[in-house]
């Protein structure tokens, strides 16, 4: 019988790996994180770094079963009630404790209290929340989205001409109460004022009241980051937003993105569709309660968008694409909709994977660390392992219509030896010409 040594799935924010039974402190405070999160399991016997699976000792087993689940709903308000369970991988045992979804949130040690002693997932880590986090768990605790909330300021602030244009009708209150993008006054229920959806929709000027909710869009000489080249800050309405920061980083990417001194013509190293779908995903599901721009880097070798807020609810940094849907922005979410921004709930970030995909790139790469989500995308194709150097730079020819040596360096992931022999191969072969001579060298398909 074969030995499972190492455990199928990573480290996530609904699954922590212990080697050997902590304190029940530190369980605690993850078990939290888990409650306040979408749920959870924490491992025990499964190594964190290498997911090498190397049992529970009888000892923790016991102190588990003994003393564990009575720590954990005494020392957590709201009480924590979690399972305990064990699996046995070819006669090794490890025990697993899972916290299941809960709505009583936010979820905090009760010796400490709020908001010190409530504490989130971020990636597979646990950390202490935010005074800005805690205020959504209590959202969320109560259904209210941040989007719903009021704006202090007079719903005159809302453009006219944008909700005409949207509705293509006159434009009752009754009609803006029940999309919620205005609601009831506390202190006068026969006042009306903005919310967060209705101003970041239908105010063009949105940043006026809500800080830092534009679009900072900036390229950068090389691949550092060091010498930036020019910046922008794009405002306006999300749907102007989108718009111009697509209209902005596809004019940089045609006329000036650059690849080892070639200059592409008149085609993006990366999908439209893609780019697209990614900008308006920031828009939309960012977290505005967070006062930061939506920034979008561009540099020689990829291009980055930094969106302010942690995946949201059920959503699971390594599951992605799966159609998973969990809305922070319920408002923003359902009127972008029907704007015609979103196509379909749940299928854009399977759309930006594939559209990659079938260009041969490199899989775009989500990463969530602090309270931020980055995509990075590259320009880099996915060499293609089933086929020869000497093919896949053939094919990279066809797509480019002119390389240099440093595009297959970059692209194929190959020495500048290996390239040099390929290119030389394929000249004898008369697959391939040389154009010009010296360092501007460039190479295409005879």
């Amino acid at each position: 019988m074969n030995k499972i040594e190492v455990y199928p799935e990573r480290e996530s924010k609904s699954l922590e790996f212990k080697a050997k039974l902590p304190k029940f402190q530190s369980l605690i405070k993850t078990c939290i994180a888990f409650a306040n999160g979408s749920g959870g399991s924490i491992m025990i016997g499964v190594e964190d770094n290498t997911r090498r699976i190397i049992g529970i000792t009888e000892e923790d087993r016991d102190k588990i079963y003994d003393g564990f689940l009575n720590s954990l709903y005494d020392s957590t308000s709201p009480n924590i009630f979690a399972q305990i369970y064990e699996n046995n991988f070819n006669g090794i045992l490890i025990l697993t404790i899972k916290i299941p979804t809960s709505p009583k949130k936010p979820y905090f040690l009760k010796n400490v209290g709020i908001p010190k002693g409530v504490y989130l997932r971020v990636g597979s880590s646990t950390r202490s929340a935010t005074n800005e986090y805690v205020e959504d768990l209590i959202r969320e605790g109560q259904r209210i989205n941040f989007d719903e909330e009021p704006i202090n300021q007079s719903i005159a602030i809302l453009s006219k001409d944008l909700l005409k244009n949207f509705y293509e009708m006159k434009v009752t209150n009754t009609r803006l109460l029940a999309d919620k993008l205005i609601t009831h006054a506390a202190a006068n229920n026969d006042s009306y004022l903005p919310t967060i959806a209705g101003t970041l929709l239908f105010c063009k000027t949105p940043e006026n009241f809500i800080p830092e909710s534009i679009v900072i869009c900036t390229r950068f000489e090389g691949i550092s980051g060091r010498n930036i080249i020019q910046t922008e800050e794009i405002t306006g309405n999300i749907e102007k937003q989108a718009e111009m920061s697509l209209k902005l980083i596809t004019s940089w990417l045609l006329r000036d993105y650059q690849l080892n001194k070639t200059k592409l013509k008149g085609k993006l190293p990366i999908p439209v569709e893609a780019l697209r779908e990614a900008i308006i995903n920031a828009l939309i599901h960012r977290k505005y309660s967070i006062p930061g721009a939506t920034k979008i880097a561009l540099y020689d070798d990829r291009l980055e968008i930094f969106n302010p807020g942690c995946f949201p609810g059920l959503v699971d940094i390594n599951n992605l694409g799966d159609g998973t849907t969990y809305l922070r922005n319920s408002t923003i979410a359902r009127i972008a909709h029907k704007m015609g921004l979103v196509e379909k709930l749940g299928s854009g970030i399977r759309l930006i994977f594939d559209s990659c995909k079938k260009l041969h790139l490199k899989k775009p790469m989500y990463s969530e660390e602090g309270d931020f989500v980055k995509i990075t995308f590259y320009f880099q194709r996915e060499k293609n392992v089933e086929k020869s150097d000497e093919d896949n730079i053939l094919e990279l020819a066809k797509i480019k219509k002119e390389i240099t040596i440093g595009d297959i360096i970059n692209q194929l992931d190959i020495s500048r030896n290996t390239a040099t022999r390929k290119i030389n191969v394929l000249i004898k072969q008369s697959k391939i010409m040389r154009v010009g001579k010296g360092p501007s060298t460039k190479f295409k398909v005879c």
